[in-house]
């Protein structure tokens, strides 16, 4: 059975991984696109403290109870499958590949946490970071607009 512990734990991977591809990218990177690589691993690095929280919270409530596998096993093969695989190929040397590559896991991070709002008793800090990530795909893609130009 998985529990509400391991499915933050897929977050929780999620949102450092993402912190050190952005942090990668603002090491390379200078001026605006500098900044807004500092600023995306920034936000990814308080997204995991919030589930650092939650997780330590359901903890101390005793919500960490089994979830049941069929409801929730396609979150965690779905991070498995799509989110972590792109990841994990590392930073492409070339910036529109790594751009292209941060949307798609933009993208698929806010299907993962639109999907574990129905599970974590926190649903408005868990939907606050649904826009954030949203926002972060709203800022990619323009990035990719601009420097394709």
């Amino acid at each position: 059975m998985v529990n509400l512990e391991e499915l933050l734990g897929v977050a929780l991977k999620i949102e450092g991984s993402g912190y050190a591809f952005y942090s990668e990218l603002a090491s390379r990177s200078s001026g605006k696109n500098k900044k807004l690589f500092q600023s995306l691993a920034d936000q990814e690095r308080e997204h995991a403290k919030i589930f650092e929280k939650i997780v330590s919270e359901s903890k101390e409530n005793n919500g960490l109870e089994p979830l049941n596998e069929e409801a929730v096993g396609y979150l965690r093969i779905f991070a498995e499958t799509s989110i972590f695989p792109e990841i994990e190929k590392g930073v492409p040397a070339d910036l529109k590949e790594a751009l292209e590559l941060a949307l798609d896991v933009e993208k698929d991070s806010v299907v993962f946490y639109e999907e574990l709002l129905k599970y974590v008793p926190q649903k408005e800090t868990v939907q606050k970071i649904v826009e954030e990530e949203k926002k972060h795909f709203k800022d990619i893609l323009k990035m990719i607009e601009t420097n394709g130009k």
